[in-house]
Order: C-alpha cells, then sequence, then structure tokens
C-alpha cells in the first residue's frame, strides 16, 4: 500500500448553500469535500482523495508532482483537534 502525505485546507463557508464546510488541496488538485462540520469534511477528505488518486491512476493520467509519497512507517501527521 502507498501511503501519501497530503495537505488540507479547511474553510468556513458563508455563501448560504448546502454546506458549511469546505476542505481542498494544494498537493491533488480537484480534490474537494463539504460538509456541514469540520469533522465530517476532515473524516472524509482521505475518502475522497483516495478515489480521486484511483480515478487519476485509471485513467492513466500522471499523479500531480505536489502530491508526496510517505517513505516509511512511522511518520509524523497533524490532526486538527475542536476544544
Amino acid at each position: 500500500m502507498i501511503l501519501y502525505d497530503l495537505r488540507i485546507e479547511l474553510e468556513e463557508l458563508d455563501d448560504g448553500g448546502d454546506y458549511r464546510y469546505m476542505a481542498t488541496s494544494p498537493d491533488l488538485p480537484g480534490l474537494i469535500v463539504a460538509s456541514d462540520t469540520p469533522e465530517e469534511v476532515l473524516a472524509l477528505a482521505p475518502q475522497v482523495a483516495a478515489a480521486l488518486i484511483a480515478s487519476i491512476q485509471a485513467a492513466g493520467d500522471p499523479l500531480p508532482t505536489t502530491l508526496r509519497t510517505i517513505a516509511s512507517l512511522p511518520f509524523i501527521s497533524h490532526v486538527a483537534v475542536p476544544a
């Protein structure tokens, strides 16, 4: 299994739409995840990213050069924790 180090940018939406939060990634253009809470967005982002990566690979297209693999375990990650 290949693991990727993926930066996620989370923002609050104030446009009167259906969702309140959205995540994108500068490492994986095309990744967009929206939901009602930051926790839901961050929980869904890895699943959506994996599906997007699989779709890119299935099409025979190269992955973005900004997408970095994790060389070995253990690795350091950051998580957002609500207070």
